[in-house]
């Protein structure tokens, strides 16, 4: 049961990946050089995503400064949530910065 399961998942992705060639010029915006950044829906829902989780992320981090009475734990849980923020924002910074 579970081995065709996974062949019927590989079968899925493969056929999704072939079918969506139509963004292939999405991925290759910064070839001829004249547009630094371009404003297509991959860049404008990563912006959106790293609204989301930068706010979610320093929201947690405030609310967990404002209760610290157990600091031997939360001074690495506030360093974990932390890191959300920095790779979302590097991720972001790579994914939109011309190669």
């Amino acid at each position: 049961m579970t081995l065709k399961m996974v062949f019927f998942s590989i079968i899925f992705v493969l056929s999704v990946t072939e079918s969506s060639g139509f963004s292939r010029k999405m991925l290759y915006h910064n070839l001829d050089g004249k547009s630094k950044i371009l404003l297509s829906w991959p860049n404008l829902g990563a912006g959106i995503f790293v609204l989301v989780s930068v706010v979610l992320s320093l929201f947690l981090i405030f609310e967990h400064l404002l209760v610290y009475y157990l600091p031997e734990e939360q001074k690495f849980l506030i360093g974990i949530i932390f890191m959300v923020s920095v790779y979302v924002v590097e991720s972001v910074i790579i994914f939109v910065s011309p190669c």
